[in-house]
């Protein structure tokens, strides 16, 4: 997503960086930088750093960085754009396409409305829950299932009475217009009686609210075993279920290990009642993959616990390959006897489902178990279907993975491996398990040691930076071509057109990744003192490593059988003159 670069200079001064990341931790300055423990990954050492000249962030512990909007990728678990317009709304600077769309303005402006009807009928409901007369209903309801006011507090729970325009008279005398109801969700109207009515009557009331704090609609749920059990808000112009997950909100400044997948209200509640606070519901069964890439925001390991019936296990194998396609490490949290997690843990508490959790399946080997569902193992010829389609499946893995899995289904039907490796072999397999990972913002990497070559280029790179000279010169030996390191040549080139460029400017345009190694520049801060020698000394070492790396190649093809006498004589000829050039 690309904005205009005066806009996005205008946007980065404003929001400089230290004031925003001041906001999130206590920073301390040390040499000329300013440090803290890091926000991003917990820590008791101060590895965190932010340099004030360069505009620029980077985690020496998880190696995070970047600029502020980087920061605020991370910190908010926001895309790209969402972290410009966050930065663009703390600065009081409109977006650039809307600066001159009437169109975007009123757009924009019927949104921010919708979000405030939202917000106060959430209000409305929770005045309604807690009132001695309206809300004894809700109340006795919320008694029964063990909801606490602490509980209800955190969720935001409320009530709406059986009135057919208790909300709609409350709203509109504070200003709000039936089609800004209508547009919200909230209201309802009958074609037949050209007449409008509250969306909820006589339920408790779960809010529905984004990642942004915003109230986007809300479920409602009977207070009885009548159907529909819940109604909830269709899509609007600011709720689309399929972008969103109830209870993630909750969790948005927390480092988490890995969040539980359920399907419902209750079910995140009830698990929170219990003592296990990082569950999230998908609004439905149907998983999607923008929720996907929610979660990968948060963590990076997914718990599927889906209600134990059959729609729930069916929702749970649509789901699985959604989470793995965007990254995601998925488990599977089965529940015997049809239950579902709140019935679950009401009966056998958090440790029970700890223990659930401990013993959770994998991806695969929930896969295996499912080829057996609707069939009778104890039957030859059902156990026969299953373990070819199973075997099928098993031979389409990765080859560390098929002795694993081939044992299962031996411990299922009492077949031997050998025989099922055979069969596995015969199918050829169905489809390759080989989903690319791709990790959320800002992942803690393992700490290797940088190669001598890496650590060259970035310190070429650094001293570019302070001193056009060495820029200059750079450019004269053709340095770019030396460089392996995408990012680093990318912004050596860019050197090339603009010696005086800002390093925050440049990096607030670059992906997660190029940020992240663009950003190591900081690692050696300040130590380059002669920015032109230290340039000739790194082009030096460059060279003379790919010239290394060249006569490598040479001996090892001289080694190589069946060449030609000419052949040889002319890869002789090459290696003495790449040995002349290292003299």
């Amino acid at each position: 997503m690309a904005f205009p670069a005066a806009w996005l200079d205008e946007l980065l001064s404003r929001n400089e960086i230290v004031s925003v990341v001041s906001s999130y931790v206590d920073l301390k300055p040390k040499g000329r930088r300013l440090w803290a423990c890091c926000p991003l990954h917990g820590e008791k050492t101060p590895s965190f750093s932010v340099s004030p000249d360069k505009q620029v962030f980077y985690c020496f512990g998880c190696h995070a960085g970047g600029s502020v909007i980087q920061f605020i990728m991370a910190m908010e678990r926001l895309t790209y754009g969402e972290a410009v317009r966050h930065l663009a709304e703390r600065a009081g600077m409109e977006m650039p396409k809307e600066t001159d769309d009437r169109e975007l303005q009123l757009m924009r402006a019927h949104k921010n409305r919708l979000y405030e009807a939202t917000r106060a009928a959430a209000r409305y409901y929770f005045e309604c829950f807690t009132d001695p007369t309206l809300g004894k209903p809700g109340r006795d309801y919320a008694a029964q299932r063990g909801l606490t006011a602490e509980i209800v507090k955190r969720f935001g729970l409320g009530y709406a009475p059986d009135s057919w325009d208790g909300l709609m008279n409350r709203l509109t005398k504070q200003g709000f217009t039936k089609k800004e109801l209508l547009d919200a969700g909230l209201l309802v109207h009958n074609e037949d009686k050209n007449s409008d009515y509250d969306a909820y009557r006589g339920r408790m009331i779960y809010p529905i609210i984004g990642v942004n704090g915003q109230v986007l609609g809300f479920g409602a749920r009977v207070l009885d075993d009548s159907k529909p059990k819940y109604i909830n808000t269709g899509d609007t112009p600011i709720y689309n279920k399929r972008n969103n997950l109830y209870g993630l909100y909750l969790h948005k400044n927390e480092k988490l290990a890995d969040l539980i997948m359920v399907e419902g209200y209750m079910d995140v509640i009830g698990l929170y009642k219990a003592g296990v606070t990082n569950a999230v519901a998908s609004l439905g069964t149907a998983l999607t993959q923008q929720q996907a890439r929610l979660l990968r925001r948060y963590v990076e390991t997914v718990y599927i616990a889906y209600d134990g019936d059959a729609a729930g296990q069916n929702a749970t194998v649509r789901g699985l390959d959604i989470l793995k396609g965007e990254g995601l490490e998925v488990r599977v949290i089965t529940f015997p006897d049809d239950l579902d997690p709140d019935e679950y843990v009401q009966l056998y508490g958090k440790s029970g489902f700890d223990r659930l959790k401990e013993n959770a399946q994998t991806l695969n080997e929930f896969k295996v178990r499912t080829y057996a569902n609707g069939l009778n193992l104890s039957d030859e010829n059902d156990r026969e279907r299953f373990a070819m389609r199973a075997c099928a499946f098993v031979a389409s893995l990765q080859p560390i993975e098929q002795g694993r899995y081939y044992k299962l289904i031996a411990d299922m039907t009492g077949y031997a491996v050998e025989a099922l490796e055979a069969q596995g072999t015969r199918s050829g397999g169905m489809i390759v398990n080989d989903a690319p990972t791709r990790r959320g913002v800002f992942r803690r990497r393992n700490d290797a040691p940088d190669e001598a070559r890496t650590v060259t280029e970035r310190t070429l790179l650094a001293a570019c930076l302070i001193d056009p000279a060495a820029t200059a010169y750079a450019r004269r030996e053709h340095a770019d071509e030396l460089i392996e390191t995408e990012p680093f040549k990318a912004l050596l080139v860019a050197l090339y057109r603009d010696p005086k460029l800002q390093l925050a400017q440049y990096i607030a345009e670059l992906d997660q990744a190029a940020a992240e190694t663009v950003s190591t520049l900081l690692r050696d801060d300040g130590a380059v003192q002669n920015g032109l020698r230290t340039a000739e000394d790194c082009i030096r070492k460059l060279r003379a490593e790919r010239g290394q790396e060249q006569l490598s190649a040479l001996q090892k093809r001289l080694s190589e059988p069946n060449l030609s006498a000419e052949e040889r004589m002319e890869l002789l000829q090459k290696i003495q003159q790449q040995i002349k050039a290292k003299r």
